[in-house]
């Protein structure tokens, strides 16, 4: 598909809608800002009770955003993937899996997911050696938390750090109509969408 839109000069956008949430957006600044310091660790929990897919497995079903947020937020393609499941309610269809990621610089991320969970999480953490973020989009408002804690070293030993906590409140705006948005100036300009297939592509090669 993306030689294909090469080709014929057609836009190609794929849906990690995700990358369009205002949370996203800011979290990317913020790192990219180093407001957060030295990028160390992130994790994502996307965890439900069903939908039960019998056509992929949740790898496929709901990893994907993750991979596409994570690697957004680092700025990079990650340099070693590995993932572990377990298959419990159909066989060769994985219910549970844990992805780990390894970036360069040593940036480490891992993703759990899962639909056989007894309550819907959807959240992202990224630790800094300054601060920390938190991205829970199941939460009603304040969906992205600055931590500012860490680790510091005196005489030898490590002292938790932990000085204040700050919501973000975001400007309420649907990821979807800003992704749909995108896509219609996209092909009015003929720019690269930001979620174009060349990054979908990348991301298919990750799961």
């Amino acid at each position: 598909m993306v030689e294909l839109a090469q080709s014929r000069g057609s836009i190609l956008m794929v849906g990690h809608i995700l990358e369009y949430h205002p949370a996203v957006t800011l979290l990317k600044d913020l790192v990219q800002r180093q407001e957060l310091g030295k990028l160390l660790y992130i994790y994502s929990n996307r965890l439900n009770f069903g939908k039960v897919r019998q056509e992929e497995n949740i790898l496929w079903s709901f990893a994907p955003h993750d991979i596409a947020v994570i690697s957004s937020v680092i700025g990079a393609e990650p340099t070693v993937v590995t993932a572990s499941g377990g298959t419990y309610l159909q066989s060769g269809i994985a219910d549970v899996t844990v992805t780990n990621l390894v970036f360069e610089q040593e940036v480490r991320a891992h993703i759990f997911v899962s639909w056989l969970h007894p309550y819907k999480e959807q959240k992202l953490v990224v630790i800094g050696d300054r601060k920390m973020a938190v991205f829970d989009d199941t939460a009603k408002e304040g969906k992205l938390k600055i931590y500012d804690q860490g680790i510091e070293w005196e005489g030898g030993l490590p002292i938790p750090r932990q000085t204040a906590e700050t919501t973000l409140f975001l400007a309420e705006k649907e990821p979807l109509r800003l992704e749909c948005q995108h896509f219609l100036d996209c092909v009015a300009t003929r720019q690269q969408p930001l979620t174009d297939g060349k990054s979908a592509l990348k991301k298919s090669v990750v799961v």
